[in-house]
């Protein structure tokens, strides 16, 4: 639906199953539709948002009541829209929003614990030292980097890393990502944050996804 491999929708018709999911599911997207959605929903929903950076809000609401979409976007909503949008709309605003770089403030992205790279200057900084990444580790690092969350097969790796003519090893995928554990997780044989998806590839999770 979201055009996104492994994506799953879950639909919930009350407060309580809303907040049980959000909290204990953790889901990158939360669509709040008001009505059903109440007020416990939606304070819920800000306080995990001020809590988990990542995590994407989108309300729905009544046409007529466009302050309750301002207020949303006051209170750190990504996006508020009527509901009489149309669906594939809907999907893609939130293709959209999954897709979109989560950039700090001062332009860096959080890879680990006290681990940022820097997209502009080039560099990864751990505890306040520069690590050394080869060209294609800080690429591959920074693609993963600027989709949290998102898984990547071997192939879609390759393809925009390597290039779509890369005739090697599918498994130098592996080997890369090896490297990299190895200069910015805690424990590179139990890695937290660049994490295998057996079958399928690679996902970055970095603190607060």
């Amino acid at each position: 639906m979201l055009g996104h491999p492994g994506t799953e929708v879950v639909v919930v018709d009350s407060d309580e199953r809303f907040v049980r999911v959000l909290l204990g599911e953790r889901p990158r997207v939360a669509v709040v539709s008001v009505p059903p959605a109440g007020p416990d929903a939606l304070a819920t929903a800000v306080v995990e948002r001020s809590r988990r950076p990542a995590l994407r809000l989108v309300l729905v609401n009544e046409p007529a009541d466009v302050a309750g979409r301002l207020h949303a976007l006051e209170q750190g909503f990504d996006d508020a829209l009527p509901s009489t949008i149309p669906a594939n709309e809907l999907a893609g605003r939130i293709s959209w929003l999954l897709a979109r770089p989560r950039l700090r403030p001062t332009g860096r992205l959080s890879v680990a614990v006290d681990t940022e790279l820097d997209p502009v200057a080039h560099r990864i900084r751990r505890g306040g030292q520069e690590v050394h990444l080869r060209p294609k580790e800080f690429a591959l690092l920074a693609l993963l980097a600027t989709h949290p969350g998102r898984v990547f097969s071997r192939r879609e790796l390759i393809d925009r890393v390597w290039g779509p003519d890369f005739e090697g090893d599918p498994r130098t995928v592996d080997v890369h990502v090896r490297w990299i554990r190895s200069k910015i997780e805690t424990d590179a044989d139990h890695p937290a944050n660049l994490v295998t998806v057996r079958g399928t590839g690679y996902r970055l999770d970095p603190p607060g996804l």
